[in-house]
């Protein structure tokens, strides 16, 4: 006859099952249901080609490809915002949105913001029609000439601080061009892919040409507010890992060798 196991016996082997069952069952309820998705909102200006736009109802482009990649790397959906650049410092200021771009470096930018980059380098230029005389080798240069800029952006130090040129500001590159094919601007200033995607989209490329010297190389930035330092820090971590593992360049020369 089998004598029955003591009270104290029993709980003790009870307790040594309990754990591993208890962990199994856990890893089963981890599996069934999946982490929590992460979105974040980002906000750049709303048509800016070749570095981004919306193309079939997506957003696209060169420095949009770039921050997905980013936030691919962190397990994040981005949540586009398209706006005008006045809305998207706006919403940087009023901390409305996790990410903006692309800005350009200055102490003031960097006093305000969170900062990652450069994750590229941009050339402004100086535009003007085929059959203009205009020649430029100092800002000077250009003081009998009405110059059509963007209202908010940001060129070039010393031609932002150029308070002697005649600035003709207009919501738009866009507008800009076209300002600039009517003869109502002598000049135009703009990133060299930005205008020269311009002219083509208008089927007036042979209509206009760009200055040789340019205005300026400029690092691009993408921004995060004060207040989201820890976001901040990832995006910094994977801006590294893909600028080091040549991620953005395959992006950079993927788009701009088209």
């Amino acid at each position: 006859m089998t004598m029955p196991l003591p009270a104290a016996t029993i709980r003790r082997a009870l307790r040594r099952l309990a754990l591993p069952l208890l962990l199994a069952v856990s890893a089963l309820l981890a599996a069934s249901f999946p982490a929590r998705a992460e979105y974040w909102t980002i906000a750049s200006e709303d048509h800016f080609p070749p570095y981004n736009y919306s193309f079939n109802g997506n957003r696209t482009g060169i420095d949009t490809q770039i921050v997905n990649a980013l936030l691919k790397e962190l397990n994040v959906t981005p949540v586009h915002r398209p706006l005008s650049w006045s809305e998207v410092v706006q919403s940087m200021d009023e901390n409305k949105v996790d990410v903006g771009f692309q800005f350009i470096a200055s102490p003031a930018r960097f006093a305000q913001y969170n900062m990652i980059g450069p994750f590229r380098t941009g050339t402004t230029v100086f535009m003007v029609r085929k059959d203009s005389t205009i020649t430029f080798d100092r800002l000077e240069d250009l003081t009998s000439h009405r110059i059509g800029v963007v209202d908010g952006f940001s060129y070039a130090p010393d031609f932002d601080a150029a308070t002697y040129l005649e600035k003709v500001a207009s919501s738009s590159n866009v507008v800009n061009f076209r300002r600039l094919i009517l003869g109502r601007v002598d000049v135009i200033v703009g990133d060299l892919h930005v205008l020269n995607h311009m002219a083509k989209q208008d089927g007036r490329l042979k209509d206009v040409r760009v200055l040789a010297k340019p205005v300026g190389l400029i690092p691009r930035y993408i921004a995060m507010p004060k207040a989201r330092k820890e976001k901040a820090e990832r995006l910094q971590a994977a801006f590294v890992k893909l600028r080091d593992n040549g991620t953005i360049t395959r992006i950079l020369d993927g788009w701009l060798a088209e």
